[in-house]
């Protein structure tokens, strides 16, 4: 009967305390981890979310990038942090949906708690902008030659897998060159070494990279008079989303707190004008929806890849 008094109190003690924690959040510094380093694509949205959620949750939110290995070291190392409330993450689709497949991460669908979709963002074909190649048709015929050589994060990223669904599509080869972010993509093009990449609407005007198809249903209003491949004949979509993530484990209640703050983060004026500014897209999805949504990707995005041959 005692030892029984004693696991009820236990019990109690722990809803508890969990009641008051959550109550209290936040109560001290937050921390989000980008796995990609500062400047590149998924940086540039991350630090205009955390600006928004500083102002909402009202504590400072330190962002940190952890780069490497396709995302997947930030990754591995916020799966296992302690679930509070106070590491969190902001990834891309090919950090949480296409690595785990490929390098058989130690973190997977379920090692996260999703909390919202933050942005998408269709990509582009792009070449530098005083190169020879006026359309993507000029591209493509360097790459019959076997000449093509294209360059994007490590192989099973997104980009690499828009790159192989285009040369797929056109039935040609493109020498693959992965670098570890697009600010090294950049400079390999705009020094001569890589011919092409794909990469958001904002290549232009950030790196002097010029587009010329959109790998999306329907014409940019960024770029109007660029093509979608679908019009070249090539009904090709790849877009890139971003999510805000929490360790698997963190309570439920602290998930809600967050979960608000970020609606309210993309809704503000100021992060919609930034995210304009860097022509990125806003897309929100609240908890329930992202995660489904990422649950769906997660296992469609595995079947590409072993469709790929990527995956065994």
């Amino acid at each position: 009967m005692k030892l029984r008094s004693i696991l009820i109190a236990s019990t109690i003690g722990l809803f508890l305390s969990t009641m008051v924690a959550a109550a209290d959040y936040p109560k001290r510094t937050i921390g989000m981890m980008i796995p990609f380093s500062a400047g590149g694509g998924t940086d540039v949205p991350g630090r205009f979310f955390a600006a928004e959620l500083e102002k909402i949750l009202g504590k400072n939110v330190v962002v940190s990038n952890v780069t490497g290995a396709g995302g997947t070291i930030g990754a591995t190392q916020l799966s296992k942090a302690k679930p509070d409330g106070y590491s969190l993450g902001f990834m891309p689709v090919g950090t949480t949906t296409t690595q785990p497949h490929i390098r058989k991460t130690s973190y997977n669908a379920d090692s996260w708690e999703p909390i919202c979709l933050v942005a998408q963002s269709p990509q582009y074909v792009v070449v530098k902008d005083d190169s020879p190649y006026k359309t993507t048709d000029d591209v493509i015929a360097k790459a019959k030659g076997g000449r093509l050589i294209t360059a994007g994060p490590p192989p099973g990223s997104l980009p690499h897998l828009a790159q192989a669904a285009v040369a797929k599509a056109y039935g040609v080869k493109f020498n693959y060159i992965p670098h570890d972010g697009i600010n090294e993509v950049a400079k390999s093009m705009l020094g001569g070494r890589v011919d092409m990449t794909v990469y958001y609407a904002d290549a232009k005007e950030r790196f002097g990279l010029r587009p010329l198809a959109i790998l999306d249903a329907n014409r940019s209003e960024v770029f109007p008079d660029v093509p979608t491949l679908g019009e070249l004949g090539h009904p090709l979509e790849s877009s890139v989303w971003f999510g805000f993530f929490a360790p698997a484990g963190t309570p439920e209640d602290v998930v809600s707190i967050i979960s608000d703050a970020c609606e309210k983060a993309v809704k503000t004026d100021s992060f919609v004008d930034n995210m304009k500014k860097a022509k990125r897209d806003v897309r929100y999805l609240n908890t329930d929806e992202f995660r489904t949504f990422f649950k769906n990707q997660y296992q469609q995005n595995g079947e590409l890849l072993k469709e790929a041959g990527l995956v065994k």
